[in-house]
């Protein structure tokens, strides 16, 4: 199974998330409509992940009739059904520039649990998932 679409969108996403790391390390609320920026182009880049994910591998990695990866691939797929609608609320809540100033406080919260969430699941997928589908195909 070819996943190098999956890896590169990986990378993507962790480049975005260190960009959006970077514009807060310099000041959250002196660099509101940067973050709020990097968070919407974050949000495009995991959604189109999710949804390759979803309509493209996990059928292909089903059709493989393998126990072993399908039992895998749905306690990841359940996983990221919490994560995503955790992820969908962080980017609503601070996508406008003006409630990252108002509340940096509240963004440093919320991006510590939600991002730090994202980042450690692609870390997973990137270490345990995938090189698992890589030695099924």
């Amino acid at each position: 199974m070819d996943i190098s679409r999956f890896m590169d969108h990986h990378v993507d996403i962790l480049h975005s998330i260190r960009e959006m790391r970077d514009h807060s390390k310099a000041g959250v609320a002196e660099h509101a409509g940067e973050i709020s920026r990097a968070i919407m182009k974050l949000r495009s880049k995991v959604s189109l992940h999710l949804a390759t994910e979803n309509k493209v591998m996990y059928p292909a990695i089903y059709a493989l009739q393998d126990p072993e990866i399908t039992k895998l691939a749905h306690g990841f797929q359940d996983e990221m059904d919490g994560l995503a609608r955790a992820f969908d609320g962080f980017c609503r809540r601070w996508r406008q520039a003006r409630a990252v100033a108002e509340d940096p406080e509240g963004f440093r919260n919320d991006a510590n649990t939600v991002i730090k969430a994202l980042h450690q699941r692609i870390q997973r997928e990137n270490m345990h998932f995938y090189p698992r589908l890589i030695q099924a195909a």
